[in-house]
């Protein structure tokens, strides 16, 4: 009965959004042959032009949503990425840096709350900063576009202004529509099913916190030997009672504490368990959990044949961490003790490093690579079936 709710659910959500999709498509599509039909090439392809940066714009306007509601919830700063840009906080400092990492392009914000007080009313006030303030700036730049309309007709670049702003307004509003529906796919929670959840209370509301501590927490550079292992052990219990899919990740979180506390015997029993699971992750980083797998057998296990049973179960993806898959050929390398070429993978693992979301995990897999590159095989590998390097 739960598998069948779970499915209807499921179903419901991905109908929900193709419709919205076909809504969003049409207008759309109206709003492009209008303009094209009454406006001149020129201011036409100037639009279209304009598309990537007002995207980015708006975009930008949401997750800076988020961080004012953080910061009002008392939340700290710790990162906002948009496009190119990014922003840290470094040693108390807020820099900026150039992003390199095109999985996060899309846009991040990462507010982390200074202590445990009322989390999940504040938690809810953080996610539904974003809709809000995309809202707030459909309406803002929907007045301007009113207003640039007045005297539109006496110029042909006001002409262009006023499309601008009124592609700009149905974009933000698309993106509210979108952000603050209430749904659950593939493992994500949009902004308004976050709010819900949160504001519901129980048992959900208090997973949902304990998980968002461990992922924000983890993210923003707190290696995983220090995450909280007394939360990681309630979500887990939490998880296990309500029977959340998302159980898996918290065993991931449980096996990287293991692991980066060099407790390898309860590593690997929770390593298991995460691949026991590993059907409930999204196809697009699923190839994490086998990457994960692989490197702990060949580097921590010195077992070539487990090793490669998970090595040959990964393909690439644009979703996986460039750093994890070079670590693990690394891993691979060391275990047959071929130096030069462990070498020559372990500086292109160390080079991707600074490219991983999840800043607390590079962390503790530099140590490990370190550690690799100090230390000999006892197990030597002299054959894999697949060839190193064939991944990348």
């Amino acid at each position: 009965m739960a598998i069948q709710k779970k499915t209807i659910r499921s179903f419901a959500t991905v109908i929900i959004l193709m419709i919205a999709g076909g809504v969003i498509g049409f207008l759309g599509a109206q709003f492009g042959m209008s303009a094209s039909k009454t406006m001149p090439g020129l201011h036409v392809a100037i639009l279209l032009v304009s598309l990537i940066p007002v995207y980015f714009i708006v975009v930008g306007f949401h997750e800076g949503g988020h961080v004012a509601a953080g910061i009002l919830m008392g939340f700290e700063f710790r990162m906002f990425v948009i496009g190119p840009f990014l922003w840290e906080k470094q040693n108390g400092r807020i820099v900026f840096k150039w992003n390199t990492n095109v999985n996060v392009s899309g846009g991040m914000a990462i507010c982390l709350p200074k202590d445990s007080e009322n989390l999940s009313n504040r938690f809810s006030i953080y996610a539904a900063g974003g809709p809000i303030a995309s809202l707030i700036f459909s309406g803002f730049t929907f007045l301007l576009y009113i207003i640039a309309g007045i005297w539109a007709e006496t110029s042909g670049w006001l002409t262009i202004t006023k499309e601008l702003l009124s592609m700009t307004s149905f974009l933000s509003l698309l993106i509210f529509g979108l952000t603050a529906l209430p749904f659950h796919t593939g493992g994500f929670y949009s902004d308004g099913a976050r709010v819900i959840r949160f504001m519901r209370g129980g048992d959900v509301a208090r997973f949902d916190l304990l998980l968002l501590k461990i992922i924000t927490g983890s993210a923003s550079g707190t290696r995983p030997r220090d995450l909280s292992l007394a939360e990681i052990m309630e979500a887990k219990e939490l998880a296990q009672k309500l029977q959340a899919p998302m159980e898996v990740y918290i065993h991931s979180y449980h096996y990287q504490v293991e692991l980066d506390s060099n407790n390898i015997e309860q590593a690997e029993v929770h390593l298991q368990n995460y691949v026991k699971l590993a059907d409930e992750v999204p196809g697009g980083i699923r190839n994490a959990v086998w990457l994960d797998a692989a490197f702990f057998y060949a580097a921590m296990k010195q077992d070539a044949e487990r090793a490669e049973f998970y090595w040959k179960q990964f393909a690439p993806s644009a979703l996986i961490p460039k750093a994890m898959v070079f670590a693990t050929e690394a891993a691979f390398l060391w275990l047959k003790n071929d130096k030069p070429a462990f070498e020559e993978k372990h500086q292109a693992a160390l080079r991707e490093l600074p490219n991983m979301l999840d800043k607390g995990m590079s962390i503790a897999l530099k140590d490990k690579l370190e550690a690799l590159q100090k230390s000999e095989p006892q197990n030597l590998a002299t054959h894999f079936d697949q060839p190193i390097g064939q991944a990348v």
